[in-house]
């Protein structure tokens, strides 16, 4: 593996109480506090403590804990729900008309589901407590590295690493903070300037929105004009960047102000940077690879192209997790006639749980036998399976089955045309090797393309080309300039990144999720669908934070 693992594999599973010491009150959410180290531990070996500090700071978005045990959140049984990717799967895709969850022994799950948004819903609270407590590791990481403890001080390599590292705990925070108001809107905001323990301030959407983006822009300008490679697992530039065009193209919505023409110009220069694969795009040749066993490949210092611009990892360091992929393919799979935990998935975990709704299955134009031409489909079960593309129930282990069975991220290794290679396949186990995809370059296509069509930004013949590369690797018709429609470019969006914690905020930026316009199967609780109240764009605040925060809850709840 990358020489960059050492750091994770060496550091980051032991315990690191410095970063979460004095951060406990910093956000009000129930962090472990385990013990402070002193200045004299860290005067032994400040280059390992270092590392290790930067470690736990990934390791809070990718395992359940930076301390390899159990949850870094208290208070919530089931340490796998607790990890960042599956608690913003919860809201981001399983509150729209993308996946319908079967099982509701865990408090909140069929609220969410049917769109019964609610202030002491559990698993909001689970989110809302994610995203602090990964927003105050990475502020108490930045504040430790402020103090002098790591003696940079006449060590021009170490302070070097350090401004580094702290960049890249400023991305991580912005990534949680980005969910955070999306979800929430008017948020509490604090960062490293404020001492540990004090308390955050409740902000307009607009004004947290300003705060976030101006410090990744300064982050970005900090990086310098050009994007370096990131070592495996970590971020640079690039990642910030991408995480800004997300900020950018939904600006209009979150501040009333638009800023499609910064989102165009950051795509543009993202895109640039990457070449060869799919019509030399810098795609990958094979959709169907990029959520294999192997694809770390195709992330910073991979052997293949480097579509993957930040990705969380999982098996290929040795990091175990039930969130992840492991919690898509577990929850996908399940006892059934037509699907195989093992033959299908090549994982022992089938939890039997979670089904497409009927909308998702319908973007894909399956024919009457099951089959469709476009290969982000290729996996899924469906009629030609023993499936249903309806969700008559959405009522426990009855409901598997009706609707299709999504099969994106697998459990097996893929040669770069999508062939599963045989020798590279991990054995079937508990957990999957596959990594996370945070953000991919076909992403910051879809971006600039909509910003576009949206914003009329940039070149339409430019938007249209990006389009068809995602549409040409997915095997279906180019678009011409006539498809270049707001509903139609919301779709192909859902085609390319279902399942990966996009659908929300998107619906949400086109209008289309809370209300009457769209309607979609088990929305508002009925089988085929009924209006919300609009209030319900934004998430309540949760209630134990308002009880503790005394922030104003949002409108409606």
């Amino acid at each position: 593996m990358k020489a960059i693992n050492k750091i994770f594999m060496g550091m980051g599973l032991l315990a690191m109480g410095s970063l979460f010491g004095s951060c406990i009150g910093d956000l009000d959410v129930p962090v472990k506090d385990p013990n402070q180290l002193t200045p004299e531990e860290f005067a032994k070996d400040p280059d390992a403590y270092l590392n290790r500090g930067i470690s736990e700071v990934f390791q809070g978005i990718t395992t359940s804990s930076p301390w390899g045990e159990g949850s870094s959140i208290l208070g919530f049984g089931d340490a796998g729900a607790g990890t960042f990717s599956r608690t913003v799967f919860n809201i981001e895709e399983m509150s729209t008309d993308n996946y319908s969850w079967l099982q509701f022994n865990d408090a909140g799950y069929y609220e969410l589901v049917t769109m019964n948004l609610a202030p002491d819903n559990e698993i909001m609270y689970m989110n809302y407590s994610r995203l602090y407590s990964i927003i105050a590791l990475c502020n108490q990481f930045i504040r430790t590295v402020n103090s002098g403890a790591y003696l940079l001080e006449g060590n021009a390599d170490r302070a070097a690493r350090a401004a580094d590292y702290v960049r890249q705990a400023k991305v991580v925070r912005g990534l949680a903070y980005y969910y955070a108001i999306s979800a929430y809107g008017n948020i509490g905001y604090i960062d490293e300037s404020a001492p540990a323990g004090t308390a955050p301030t409740q902000y307009s959407r607009e004004d947290a929105f300003n705060m976030i983006v101006s410090s990744l822009e300064d982050v970005s300008e900090d990086w310098g004009a050009s994007y370096t490679t990131p070592a495996y697992g970590y971020v640079g530039k690039e990642a910030c960047d991408a995480l800004l065009t997300r900020f950018y193209l939904n600006a209009e919505t979150w501040t009333g102000t638009p800023m499609y023409d910064k989102c165009w110009t950051l795509c543009q220069k993202i895109i640039a940077n990457h070449a060869g694969g799919y019509e030399n795009s810098g795609l990958a040749d094979s959709y169907k690879a990029l959520f294999g066993a192997n694809n770390y490949e195709y992330a910073a210092q991979g052997a293949r192209t480097n579509e993957i611009i930040w990705t969380l990892p999982q098996e290929s360091i040795s990091l175990k997790s039930y969130g992840n992929s492991t919690f898509y393919i577990a929850s996908v799979c399940g006892s059934y006639d037509g699907i195989s935990s093992i033959g299908d998935c090549n994982l022992t975990e089938q939890w039997t749980c979670m089904v497409a709704r009927q909308q998702l299955s319908e973007m894909f134009g399956f024919d009457k036998d099951g089959y469709s031409l476009d290969l982000r489909a290729e996996l899924w079960k469906t009629s030609k399976d023993g499936f249903v593309i309806d969700n008559n129930t959405i009522m426990g282990n009855a409901g598997y089955g009706q609707g299709y069975a999504p099969l994106k991220w697998t459990n097996y290794a893929y040669d770069e045309f999508g062939n599963i290679d045989e020798d590279a396949t991990p054995v079937a186990s508990s957990f999957a090797s596959a990594d996370w995809p945070e953000i991919r370059l076909a992403e910051v296509y879809l971006n600039a393309a909509e910003a576009q069509i949206i914003g009329g930004a940039g070149s339409q013949n430019e938007a249209l080309k990006y389009i068809n590369f995602i549409r040409g690797r997915a095997g279906v018709d180019p678009w011409g300039v006539a498809d270049m429609t707001a509903d139609n470019i919301l779709t192909e969006r859902d085609r390319e990144l279902y399942g990966e914690n996009d659908r929300r905020t998107a619906l949400v930026r086109h209008g289309k999720y809370a209300g009457g316009a769209y309607l979609w199967n088990w929305k508002g609780g009925t089988q085929h669908g009924t209006a919300t109240p609009e209030h319900m764009n934004l998430f309540p605040i949760p209630t134990k934070v308002i009880s503790f925060s005394k922030y104003k809850q949002n409108p409606g709840y």
